[in-house]
Parts: C-alpha cells; structure tokens; sequence
C-alpha cells in the first residue's frame, strides 16, 4: 500500500506545483495566447519535439515556421518566439534591450564562461571592447603575413596528398588554428606548437560543441542529476581540463611577454581606441591581462574562447566553400579564372588588394555563408514587453532566430536549397529584403570576428584553388547537414585535389 500513497504524494506535488507556476506566470500565459503554436504537453511544453536526431532538428523548425511569421514553442516552462519577418528582426535584433543571451545558452557559459561567445550584460560589453582592436579592418591588414605562411604550410601538405581522398577540413582547421594563435593569441610558431593538448583541442573542439547542444536541445539533459549520471558529463570535464592546461599555458607566455613591455607603453597601447597598426602589437590575451577586468576562471575560459571561436568557424567556412566548388565545377572554374586573372600563375602571397579585385569570390562566399551559417539558431532573452508588427513580445519570454531557415525562406529565395552564387550579384541584392541575409547576425551583438574569419577564409581558398582542381565523387544531393550550434556536414568534408598543371 505504500507505492501507491507515494505515487499519489508525488503526483499531487507535481499538480500543485505546476498550478502555483501557471498562476505566477499568468500574465505570460494570458499573451502568448496570441500567437499561434503546436500543441503543448503539461510541464513539458513541445520539449519531446526536440528530442530527435540532430538532422530532424531542421524539420521540427520547419515545421514551427508554417505557423507563420512569429509563432511560439515551450521548452518546459521557458517560452520561446520564432520570428522569421526580416523588418521584425531589424527591429529585435538591433534593439539593445535585447542583448542578453537566451536561456539555453547556460549550458555553454558553463563551459566556456559568460563571455564574449556565451555571455551577455555588462562583463560581455566590457569583454568585446576589450577584444575589438585586434578584429577590426585596418588590425586585420597586418595578419596578412602570418595567413599566408600558415597556408604555405597547408599547401606543402596538399601537395603531398594530392589525387588522393582526404578529409580537407582536418588540415584547415590546423592552419586557421595556428593563425589565430600567431596572431590574437600573439605567440609565435614554436610556442604554438608546443601548447598542451593543441592537437586534441583541435580534434575534439567539436565533439565538445556537440555536448553543450545536446543539453540545449535534450530537456532531461538540463536536469542537473541527470546530466552529471551521463556519458556527456565525463566527456565534457575531459575537455574542459584540456582546454584549461591549453589556456594556462597561452595566458603564461603572454605574462613572460608583458613583463619584457615599459608600464608606459603598455598604458600608451591599452589607451589606442583608434582601428590601426598599432593595436595588434597588444594581442587580445595582454589587453586582457592589462585591463584588470578578468582573472582566474573567468580569464582562462574567456582565453579559450577567443581561440574556439576564431579557429573552428573559419575551418568550416573555407572547407564549405572548398566542397561546394567540387560539387560545382562551373562554379569553380568561373572561380579559378577570376583567381587566376588576379594572381597569375604564381604561388605568392595573397594581398589585401588581391582580394579586393574578386568580386565572384565575394559572391561564393555569400553564398556559402546563407547556406551554412555558423550561428544556425540564435536565441535571446526577452527583459520587456517589444512591440512588433505581428504583436507585442512579453517580457519573461526568449526570442528564437532560426538564420538558417531564414536564408533558406522561399519567400525571399528562389530555389532556396540550391548553391548559386551568382544570388549575390548586384543586380538580384537589390531586389531582395536587406534582412533576410543575416549570416554575422544584427545589431550591437553582431559577429565580433567576421573581418578577421573572412580574410583568412578568402586567403587560404584563393591559395588552394589557384593551384587546385577541387574534386569528390559525391554530388551536392549527397550532402547531409545538421545544426548543432552551427551548421555542420556529417559526412565531413571528402575531396581529391587535383594539380592544375597536370592538364
């Protein structure tokens, strides 16, 4: 008889509660009543929806967007809004009432703090401006020597691959890893390659990515007890203690650095606001360590950052836009002749003036950026009542801005999942919504690295292809994709490349 008395005890605290909660968010039961939605399961909300396999994640969004421009979802009891109207998101996105991080960005600020990638508020706003001088345009010129010795490297090793099937990103994402740790980073080439765990963090980095979306997708995985009684628990602390020797040592060489600096020229540095030369002979770790802002944890996972979110999203960018020239051979050649219009038949550097002169490699890119965005959901806290056109966002609730459905809207895009670069033509810009292409997203909380990815990015594609035919025996129908954080290909990036001067 005792089973069912607890059974029946239980249930009635679960009732209970879930009553108490409704009655204190009534207010934001009684507003989303305007807006339309899947139907919901008590306490759970539409959280069983999202428990799917990464690649049915794109479906369950597109599903939610037939709903119409803004419809709502639950995730337990955290309400969450999908806007899809491009003149909505300029508005939501650009107010900065809006700039704190959604919920389910906790389970990355776990990992890698509440920084510049996962944070938001004051220590992000006092992070980013911290960071910025090593990301603008003119600080970005003077990497320009570092990239290419980088792809140098990269290159030599193509060419010992060549003809043969490869994975092209596990060698991208090594040099696009070495270049920001030469340059944001500011350590040289030995003390780069001698970091603890570089070729583990490397290799691993996304499997870590994996774990954080797992919890933001997977409700019972947000259930604290249960997470630590999984595999992904001791999995995400193996990273973590790697990542931490990693940014211990970065932040290490950076302190024997300072002290080798005047206290005067150090202020004289820190107190540089203007975009020039001169702010990259700080890196972004000493304007840390300078500014006094951060210490401890804080610093070590705020160093990792920087790192992760510069090193990765350049690899999948450059291996998406190396792929795509293989699935498309037109495409590539028009390409190759532009490249080769440019550069010649030299193997030299790539100068910022090289790249300037691509126009179709500017359009590749685009391209490449709407069909794979790197923030594929971004998500944001809702702190006031925002009136929109299709309604009045209540306060309490999140915003949901699905950039990969939205660059993929019919609506906006004619023959929306095809690769077709020449969308970003002048004359088709102008014909389309300036807000429904947001690949750096909107607003004060737009990309902070997009000068610095696209450059490296650019330079090491122009490299490979000037010298490479880029080949594979799949087609672009094979290609199978999912979100987990950004847009990610499963079945990695295979691909033959091919001397141009064997032809």
């Amino acid at each position: 008889m005792l089973w069912p008395l607890l059974v029946l005890g239980l249930g009635g605290l679960c009732v209970s509660a879930w009553l108490q909660w409704r009655y204190k968010h009534r207010r934001l039961l009684k507003m989303a009543e305007d807006f339309p939605g899947p139907p919901t399961l008590p306490g759970l909300g539409n959280a069983l929806q999202f428990m799917c396999q990464p690649e049915q994640l794109i479906v369950v969004f597109k599903e939610l967007m037939v709903y119409g421009d803004v419809c709502k979802f639950w995730l337990g009891p955290d309400l969450n809004f999908v806007v899809s109207n491009p003149d909505d998101l300029k508005v939501l996105l650009s107010n900065s009432k809006n700039s704190t991080k959604g919920p389910q960005y906790k389970y990355m600020a776990d990992v890698l703090g509440g920084g510049i990638l996962s944070g938001s508020g004051p220590a992000w706003r006092k992070h980013r401006k911290i960071a910025n001088p090593n990301y603008g345009k003119r600080a970005t010129e003077s990497y320009s020597d570092v990239f290419n010795k980088e792809v140098d490297l990269l290159m030599e090793k193509y060419r010992s691959l060549q003809n043969k099937h490869i994975d092209i990103y596990h060698y991208i994402v090594r040099t696009t890893s070495y270049s920001v740790c030469q340059t944001l980073m500011g350590l040289s080439k030995e003390q780069t390659m001698k970091l603890p765990y570089i070729e583990g963090v490397i290799d691993e980095t996304p499997r870590l990515y994996d774990i954080v979306f797992e919890r933001m997708t997977k409700w019972y995985l947000q259930i604290d007890p249960v997470f630590w009684m999984s595999k992904y628990f001791k999995q995400q602390n193996h990273f973590v203690d790697m990542i931490t020797e990693f940014s211990k040592q970065i932040i290490k060489h950076r302190l024997e650095h300072l002290k080798t600096i005047g206290e005067h020229y150090k202020t004289d540095l820190m107190n540089t606001e203007e975009d020039s030369l001169k702010n990259t002979q700080l890196s972004v770790i000493d304007r840390f360590l300078l500014s006094g802002e951060l210490e401890g944890e804080e610093l070590l996972k705020e160093t990792f950052t920087i790192f992760t979110s510069s090193q990765e999203a350049s690899a999948k960018i450059a291996s998406f836009i190396l792929l795509m020239m293989a699935y498309h051979p037109h495409f590539q050649e028009r390409l190759y002749k532009e490249i080769k219009s440019v550069i010649g038949d030299s193997d030299r550097p790539v100068t910022d003036e090289d790249l300037k002169q691509m126009p179709y490699l500017e359009m590749v890119f685009k391209e490449v950026l709407r069909l794979f965005p790197i923030g594929a959901i971004l998500q944001r806290s809702v702190t006031e009542d925002i009136v929109i056109k299709s309604g009045t966002i209540p306060a309490g609730s999140s915003l949901t801005i699905p950039i990969y459905h939205l660059h993929r809207d019919p609506r906006f895009w004619e023959n929306p999942d095809a690769f077709d670069p020449d969308r970003f033509n002048p004359e088709n810009t102008k014909k389309r919504h300036p807000n429904c292409y947001i690949p750096f997203s909107l607003g004060p909380m737009d990309c902070l690295g997009r000068y610095f990815g696209t450059k490296l990015i650019k330079t090491l594609c122009v490299r490979v292809l000037r010298e490479f035919e880029v080949t594979t025996s799949e087609t672009y129908e094979d290609l199978r994709v999912i979100i987990a954080i950004s847009v990610a290909s499963v079945n990695g990036f295979s691909a033959v490349l091919k001397p141009r001067t064997a032809k």
